[in-house]
């Protein structure tokens, strides 16, 4: 199955109910956490902990994915699940002290999400061919992955000028973060008819925001949308 499932909220089959139901509990808290966090002060009590909340929120969103997707396999959004762990990890790491060990943990996430995507396009591919999906589809789903891996190269060439670079890192790996955490219900709401079947609006449409988001965030906050000041 390469498109998405649609939801429907009262029968959570082939999912098991706890996952189902607890992954879109936690997503909403997720969500609530990240609206907070971008709304409040930076650097603010409150902007410190809706973001840990935030993170802590994604990672169990993530772990219940895995429990689906273990039942029911869809491409997209296991890539999503990779994508989501790739950039929150690369936010929390990049407010870190620089060790040795926060190196080597974004490096392994880097190397996580190259494979993930390798196997994503492995999975494409033959849906392509048997035109199961347009051929611009695994693209769509493979921009937020590649504009972070592009992100990876600017910052793993200039790893002396982390400190100027942290904060907008921080934020670009934060937002990308919640457009992909928002991109997937949007999708599976749509498909299930509970939302305009309008599909770009919904695919495309959080990635125009995120670009959005960078921009304006990474101006107010960390000095340019590269992070060139500190």
């Amino acid at each position: 199955m390469f498109g998405p499932d649609p939801i429907d909220w009262f029968d959570p089959s082939p999912y098991g109910a706890l996952a189902f139901y607890g992954h879109i509990a936690i997503g909403i808290l997720a969500l609530s956490m990240a609206f907070t966090a971008f709304a409040s002060r930076k650097g603010s009590l409150l902007h410190r902990r809706a973001g840990l909340v935030y993170m802590a929120a994604c990672a169990v969103v993530c772990v219940t994915s895995v429990a689906m997707l273990i039942e029911v396999i869809i491409p997209p959004l296991a890539m999503a699940v990779f994508t989501c762990i790739y950039a929150i990890g690369g936010a929390y790491l990049a407010l870190q002290d620089d060790t040795a060990r926060v190196r080597f943990g974004e490096k392994a996430l880097c190397a996580l999400e190259v494979v993930a995507l390798g196997l994503f396009c492995t999975m494409a591919v033959p849906a392509i061919m048997q035109g199961l999906i347009p051929i611009y589809a695994p693209f769509v789903i493979a921009i937020i992955p590649l504009i972070l891996l592009a992100g990876d190269v600017h910052w793993f060439k200039n790893q002396d000028k982390r400190k100027q670079l942290r904060t907008a890192r921080h934020l670009s790996r934060m937002i990308w973060g919640f457009v992909v955490v928002i991109r997937a219900p949007l999708v599976e709401l749509a498909a299930g008819g509970y939302l305009p079947m309008i599909q770009m609006l919904f695919v495309i449409g959080p990635i125009a925001a995120g670009v959005a988001m960078v921009w304006y965030f990474q101006r107010k906050y960390g000095g340019s949308p590269f992070g060139k000041r500190a």
